[in-house]
């Protein structure tokens, strides 16, 4: 397949070392910037083919053959470039970067943010969009973060990524496919970063979580929004407006077409829809992040689909009917295509034990 320069530009960070060691090479040399071996393009007794891992070239300086690390693996190979492209992703676990269409922002707000032109492929339904512009006061383009933002933070290095293999939620191949599916990122102490992205591909923010080697949250380490940490590249006037973890896909083909009647399952953590996005993949697992911040609002974008919301539990049912009433209010302000439905599972087979740890359904499954 074709890839774009983003996915190009994680290849092209790869150790030419390590790949030439895949390639079976038997490198020689201690040094980290620069190794030799024996060279393949003429007959070599001695080990005259260098290798620059700064520079990501190899040369040999008998016979003169040179070139890059995909050189390297089309010649080893015998193969194309893109052959040697998906060889690379394939061996290199490397998470390919979709294309991702430019977010919407008010042209007069920011010039540092991308902007699109109303009326452009990508507008939600009518009925949709006033609405949420009547209840939010909205009349003007919404200002965004910029696109390649999330684009260049794909990412399987955090810990979180790490952890929901090593427990055992996913495999590695069903975590690439989750990891392309939300775009997550990660961070340089890594964190996984949960992107907040709408049904017009736009990203409000993202939310940068920290877990420890048990899947489970290091709550010594709070939470850091993304858009905080760009402050100083915003707008002064600029103002948050959150929106589900997971709402872009409901969009079919990245530019806004979107068909109604989507399954839709809403839990409060981010890691759950992840995970159950591989368990259950027949809906589209959102989160809202928290108990604190689902609001009837949120829902807004879900109007003619079919939505189910599964709380997590506790000893007295709060939470439940801290969800319970949000869904009435959500009921009250819009017209909803489909009953909207909230799960009573945890609540009617989850034990005193884990009400009391206040489970939610990612744990019901595993325990049992």
């Amino acid at each position: 397949m074709k890839y774009n320069d983003l996915t190009m530009d994680k290849l092209r960070k790869l150790s030419i070392l390590e790949v030439a060691e895949k390639l079976g090479f038997e490198l020689e040399g201690t040094g980290d910037e620069g190794r030799r071996a024996i060279c393949p393009y003429h007959e070599d007794k001695h080990p005259s083919m260098h290798f620059s891992k700064k520079k990501g070239i190899f040369k040999c300086f008998v016979c003169g053959a040179k070139g890059d690390l995909f050189k390297l693996v089309m010649d080893d190979r015998n193969c194309s470039f893109v052959e040697a492209c998906d060889w690379l992703i394939d061996e290199f676990k490397v998470v390919v970067v979709p294309d991702v269409p430019a977010p919407s922002c008010h042209p007069n707000l920011s010039p540092t943010l991308s902007s699109r032109p109303n009326g452009e492929s990508g507008e939600i339904s009518r009925d949709t969009s006033t609405t949420l512009g009547m209840t939010l006061g909205v009349t003007s383009a919404l200002c965004t973060l910029p696109a390649d933002i999330v684009s260049r933070s794909l990412s399987l290095d955090s810990q979180f990524c790490k952890s929901v293999v090593a427990e055992g939620y996913l495999s590695k191949e069903r975590l690439m496919t989750a990891v392309n599916r939300y775009r997550l990122g990660a961070s340089k102490e890594g964190g996984v970063i949960f992107w907040e992205i709408d049904d017009q591909q736009r990203v409000r923010t993202g939310k940068i979580m920290y877990y420890k080697p048990d899947c489970h949250r290091d709550k010594g380490h709070n939470p850091t929004w993304v858009h905080s940490l760009m402050k100083s590249q915003l707008p002064a006037d600029y103002e948050l407006r959150h929106c589900l973890f997971g709402l872009h896909l409901l969009t079919d083909d990245g530019r806004g077409k979107m068909a109604d009647g989507r399954k839709v399952a809403i839990v409060e953590a981010e890691k759950t829809a992840v995970i159950m996005s591989e368990i259950v993949p027949e809906f589209i697992w959102m989160s809202c992040g928290g108990l604190q911040m689902f609001n009837a609002e949120l829902l807004a974008p879900l109007v003619n689909h079919k939505v189910v919301i599964l709380p997590d539990t506790d000893e007295t049912g709060e939470t439940y009917n801290k969800w319970l009433t949000v869904l009435k209010q959500a009921q009250q302000q819009y017209v909803f295509k489909y009953p909207l439905r909230i799960s009573r599972l945890l609540e009617e087979h989850a034990s005193a034990e884990q009400k009391k740890r206040k489970i939610d359904i990612i744990d019901l499954l595993y325990e049992q």
